[in-house]
């Protein structure tokens, strides 16, 4: 009947009849919105404000957990901005969980503010905390950030995975 490459050469023809490739319209052009800067605004965070890792420099988790609290580590770290500088003291509310207290034992917190030691405090229960002290106002400064140390001496290593953690934090700045 046919030949080979008859056949071929009609199978060829065939496959290049094909219609114009379908028609579509450009997607939907979206203007994209204006980039929105956040920036510490305050002189106070709670750890589960929308804008508190902006006050985060290090040291602190990510996330928040329970009821609006977060972990440390070994040297956390906040920045805040103030408006003054005069009468101002320095308060946290955080907390040492007894499973890690009863591992580590008595904890030392060191406060910097500015990079000027603030106060060594020595924590020798577990439970709730709130550590408050005026700092002087030669420290301070308004506008710019004013960046908040805290050292965790000794923090808990976890025996899984080496993580270091220091405490529980809910919240800090700077009050009247």
């Amino acid at each position: 009947m046919y030949s080979a490459s008859v056949l071929i050469a009609l199978c060829l023809i065939l496959a290049g009849c094909s219609g114009a490739p379908e028609e579509f319209p450009p997607p939907l052009q979206r203007q994209m919105p204006e980039p929105v800067e956040i920036k510490p605004h305050g002189p106070f965070v709670n750890m589960n404000d929308e804008d508190a890792d902006e006050y985060i420099v290090r040291d602190i988790q990510p996330y928040v957990e329970g009821t609006g609290w977060r972990w440390t580590r070994e040297f956390p770290e906040l920045r805040f901005v103030l408006n003054r500088t005069k009468g101002l003291k320095f308060t946290m509310d955080f907390a040492f969980p007894e499973f890690n207290f009863n591992q580590t034992g008595p904890v030392t917190l060191s406060f910097f503010v500015n990079g000027q030691l603030l106060d060594k405090v020595r924590y020798t229960t577990p439970g709730d905390r709130r550590y408050e002290k005026p700092v002087p106002a030669a420290w301070l400064k308004p506008g710019p950030f004013t960046v908040v140390r805290i050292v965790v001496d000794p923090p808990w290593v976890s025996p899984r995975d080496g993580v270091r953690l220091g405490f529980v934090l809910h919240r800090a700045g700077f009050v009247e």
